[in-house]
């Protein structure tokens, strides 16, 4: 299923949250929907669920606009996690599977299936209250995928996970894409969203500062990143030649170097101006392009 979300907008009170926000998510593919707090990401998947309405633009789905057999075909991981403490594992994924319309029986099968795939049977007849916040986190995952949705919306998965169960949640995300489902991520572990995404999707002040595909991204920031860490004065490498873009964060200074510029010349002035304790040459990382961009676009205001 095809979700086409077209200039988007959303005003509470004098807080203008998101701005003209377009993009397209497909069957088969990963977006990626980034940002840091408080940048709209989490606005925006709730009006994709037709939770919030948007004051302007619209939200398709194959076309159509959010109804009951759309909604019986979507599979939330909501931030802020919520389920009913007293009941039972299982009651618990009955109950979700069977606000999906699934049939009772049905529901109980894919119930178990899923509890064994999450290593989980042994706590079925628990109740929610005597779960850790990991396992709790992994029932939510369940309510999310019990009803065999054609779309996915994640908001932080792995957010409370331990690494084994973190590693479990990516192979999920890999087969739904295999599977030609359509996967919405929001998350900020950006090494994450390297991983898995096919689009990204970055929002700063409900703006859209970078969009496209990973591979275009790679493509567009493909210049050298010289990460330095020092002690004395920094601010002096931001003069060198081909230093396109300077960032520094306490005693770490990070030089975009043009592609033109062979960025071993670079790096042997540095050794002459600084005391230098680290120096590394890198093609810059989606959290380097991150900072790089939320930069900028902080720079501009809201």
């Amino acid at each position: 299923m095809e979700i086409r979300v077209e200039k988007i907008n959303k005003v509470f009170g004098e807080a203008h949250v998101l701005r003209d926000l377009s993009f397209t998510a497909r069957p088969g593919e990963v977006l990626g929907l980034l940002g840091p707090n408080g940048a709209g990401k989490t606005t925006t998947l709730r009006m994709v669920l037709d939770i919030i309405k948007p004051d302007e633009g619209s939200i398709l789905f194959d076309g159509q606009p959010m109804n009951r057999r759309i909604r019986a075909a979507i599979g939330y991981l909501p931030e802020e996690r919520g389920l009913y403490q007293r009941a039972s594992v299982y009651d618990t994924l009955l109950y979700f599977a069977r606000l999906k319309n699934m049939s009772r029986k049905k529901a109980q099968v894919e119930a178990v299936r899923l509890l064994d795939r999450f290593d989980m049977v042994d706590r079925m007849e628990d109740a929610i209250a005597s779960l850790s916040k990991g396992m709790q986190q992994k029932i939510q995952l369940m309510v999310a995928l019990i009803h065999q949705p054609s779309v996915l919306i994640l908001d932080e998965p792995f957010f409370g996970l331990d690494p084994l169960n973190q590693d479990l949640v990516r192979k999920l995300i890999t087969q739904a894409r295999q599977d030609k489902k359509t996967v919405i991520l929001s998350t900020h572990q950006l090494n994450e969203a390297e991983n898995l995404c096919d689009e990204i999707v970055l929002i700063n002040y409900g703006r859209t500062v970078l969009q496209g595909s990973l591979s275009a991204i790679r493509e567009r920031y493909r210049e050298n990143l010289i990460v330095v860490e020092a002690e004395g004065n920094l601010q002096v490498l931001k003069k060198l030649e081909g230093v396109r873009k300077f960032i520094q964060e306490r005693g770490t200074a990070r030089l975009y170097i043009d592609e033109r510029i062979e960025p071993q010349e670079i790096a042997e002035q540095i050794l002459k101006m600084v005391n230098i304790t680290r120096l590394e040459i890198n093609r810059p990382s989606l959290n380097d392009i991150f900072l790089e961009i939320v930069q900028e676009s902080g720079e501009a205001g809201p």
